[in-house]
């Protein structure tokens, strides 16, 4: 480990599966005496200031709250473009201020680990002195040819060969990227005198030619060949949690006082808990005991809900650290943050997948025997009933290779790791 005190800039965009794994790493680093500034979107700065790290908002909390309540935002096809317009774009020029501004107080160059989405971050690496990771919190990310393969929600046949995916990629970038992303950044590219934007926007350019971190275990999905030559190393999952705080009472005595039960989680985005709500039907029907958790951005729950059924116990945000080891499954829409908490637990999974990386995630999952996937689209109450039926009364194996938990004062090996890779290089 160097003597020395670095600087470092982690920046993400997104949810609190984007967010976690960059406090986690973060806070390893802070912890061995550097200095590391977050920047992200405003509501993330009592996260990052409790993690022990600087921040600065990129993202004001209107754009926020404006990205994360869109009507279209869980849409498979435009869900994408929402975050790309109210998240990504309105980033670019606070981010480059923001590096701009630490790379010129640093006596070396400034250590940067930054998303994918964090476009400005790959725009300020041409024009400022500053080292650029890419940070890939889903195997999604990496663009490629192997299986499994996703476009939008539709999974490529395995017999599909690598040049008709080849040609797959190249579709999408001419009909829905590039017309997208092309002239947004070509326009910054010429304001500010950064290099050309060659090849495919994110199939190429937005990745750091530097290499970088894939934040979960090889073991989930190993770094295809083509990014390894790039650089890009697994770190496995950087897990993070706010506290060590126990589990609410209320919760702790439902727990005490049956089997374990199905916990069900519609995702801290909140767009997606109804499909909460129907696995909690299905559950019920069942006759299986049930914790739902509710995001934040649902709102005031509905605590009266607790009272009609014995078997149902419905709370806010918990500790799933404690939480899913008293799960008998283990629902929730496919994130990667929730991914691999499942994992990190040992405890059966099932994705309800509705947009993004979910769907590559739940079938990774079930690639791994970790349990088992549904696209949501026109998902109904007795589908869920039939595959959680086969979850709960099957062997599921699948674990993470990573099973150190991220305590307070106790980081992971995947956060130990990624730190040791941002420090020495």
């Amino acid at each position: 480990m160097p003597s020395a005190r670095l600087r470092f800039a982690m920046v993400t965009l997104g949810s609190a599966g984007d967010l976690h794994p960059y406090l986690a790493i973060g806070r390893t680093l802070a912890e061995r005496g550097h200095e590391v500034h977050l920047l992200s979107q405003a509501p993330y700065e009592q996260a990052a200031r409790a993690a022990g790290l600087q921040f600065t908002a990129v993202v004001d909390a209107a754009a926020h709250n404006k990205t994360l309540n869109h009507p279209r935002l869980w849409q498979p096809i435009a869900g994408f473009g929402v975050l790309w317009r109210h998240l990504c774009v309105p980033a670019i020029g606070p981010t480059i201020d923001a590096l701009r501004a630490l790379a010129n107080g640093s006596a070396e160059p400034l250590r940067v680990l930054a998303s994918p989405l964090a476009v400005g971050a790959r725009l300020a690496q041409d024009i400022l002195p500053l080292r650029l990771w890419t940070g890939y919190t889903a195997p999604s990310a990496l663009r490629n040819v192997e299986d499994p393969m996703f476009i939008g929600t539709w999974q490529v046949p395995k017999l599909v060969p690598a040049p008709v995916r080849q040609w797959l990629w190249k579709g999408v970038d001419r009909w829905k990227l590039e017309p997208m992303a092309r002239p947004v950044l070509t326009r910054w590219q010429q304001t500010l005198g950064a290099k050309r934007l060659p090849g495919s926007i994110f199939g190429d350019w937005v990745h750091s030619p530097g290499g970088g971190l894939a934040l979960y275990d090889a073991s989930f999905a190993r770094v295809p060949e083509r990014w390894a030559r790039r650089g890009v190393v697994n770190s496995g999952f950087p897990l993070f949690e706010a506290d060590d705080q126990a589990l609410p009472v209320a919760l702790s005595e439902f727990l005490d006082a049956g089997p374990k039960p199905v916990v069900i989680f519609g995702g801290s985005a909140g767009s997606t808990d109804h499909l909460g709500m129907l696995a909690l039907q299905a559950a019920e029907q069942l006759g299986y005991r049930a914790v739902l958790i509710r995001s934040e951005q649902a709102g005031q729950r509905d605590e009266a809900s607790n009272s009609k059924s014995s078997k149902v116990h419905i709370t806010g945000p918990v500790s799933l650290m404690h939480l899913l080891p008293r799960a008998a499954v283990w629902i929730h829409h496919g994130g990667i943050g929730s991914c691999a908490q499942g994992l990190a637990s040992s405890t059966p999974q099932l994705v309800l997948a509705s947009a993004y990386d979910q769907h590559d995630n739940g079938q990774r999952l079930a690639l791994i025997n970790a349990g088992a996937w549904l696209d949501s689209q026109g998902l109904d109450i007795p589908v869920i009933s039939k595959t959680l039926a086969r979850v709960l009364n099957q062997k599921y194996l699948g674990k993470s290779n990573n099973p150190a938990r991220s305590l307070p004062g106790r980081p992971n090996l995947a956060s130990q790791f990624a730190a040791d890779h941002l420090s020495h290089e």
